[in-house]
């Protein structure tokens, strides 16, 4: 009888860290995919390239998984709030800094998302991130969705067709890609403003009652 109880418990819990669990995935298999594009060729499209693809479209999806997971099934957790979006600007981070050692991205291009992604990771903690009042503030707005969407979109071609015959020569980069990749920026900028308000926000609401408590 203990042995079954034992079992249910156990089961509970796997249930319990379904969704946690691909977020996790996502995190392992960043080295997977940052490999994968380093050993493809820079000359003409082989295995490494297709490898590479649909590894990083794997990662993608457990973003969508992990959600899908956490609503249904009534399982949000704190450490999803906080581990998921860190793990999509690990695995983006990685793969565009690889992308620009690989000379498969123009520097200045990396450089524009990477720089804003690392501002957001340093910027997250001085707001007090870990708080899930902070957290429930800064939910996902639909503007971060999409500009995601569209950049993975602009990744999956840059890191696909990135050889000479495929590759814009005045841009440097595939032209398709390129597209997406502008406008996803758009868009990331714009939800990093939106963000940078409610940081904002969230701050001077802190000093109001912290100088509330100080005046008593």
């Amino acid at each position: 009888m203990s042995d079954f109880g034992g079992e249910t418990k156990h089961k509970g819990f796997i249930f319990r860290n379904l969704a946690n669990t691909f977020t996790v995935l996502r995190l392992l298999l960043v080295p997977v995919v940052v490999w994968l594009i380093s050993v493809s060729s820079g000359e003409h499209i082989d295995g490494w390239h297709y490898a590479a693809l649909f590894t990083f479209i794997a990662a993608a999806a457990t973003d969508f998984i992990d959600g899908q997971i956490a609503r249904r099934t009534d399982t949000i957790s704190e450490f999803g709030k906080l581990v998921d979006p860190l793990a999509d600007r690990l695995l983006v981070i990685s793969v565009l800094i690889t992308l620009m050692a690989r000379s498969f991205l123009p520097l200045w291009m990396g450089l524009v998302i990477v720089s804003r992604d690392i501002l957001m990771l340093v910027g997250a903690p001085a707001i007090g991130i870990n708080r899930q009042e902070v957290r429930e503030k800064l939910a996902v707005h639909w503007t971060g969705k999409l500009a995601t969407a569209l950049l993975f979109t602009a990744i999956c071609i840059f890191i696909m067709w990135n050889t000479a015959e495929y590759v814009n020569h005045g841009l440097k980069v595939n032209t398709v890609g390129f597209a997406f990749f502008s406008v996803g920026t758009l868009f990331s900028y714009l939800s990093a403003c939106i963000y940078l308000i409610k940081g904002i926000n969230i701050l001077r609401e802190r000093a109001a009652v912290g100088k509330g408590s100080i005046d008593e």
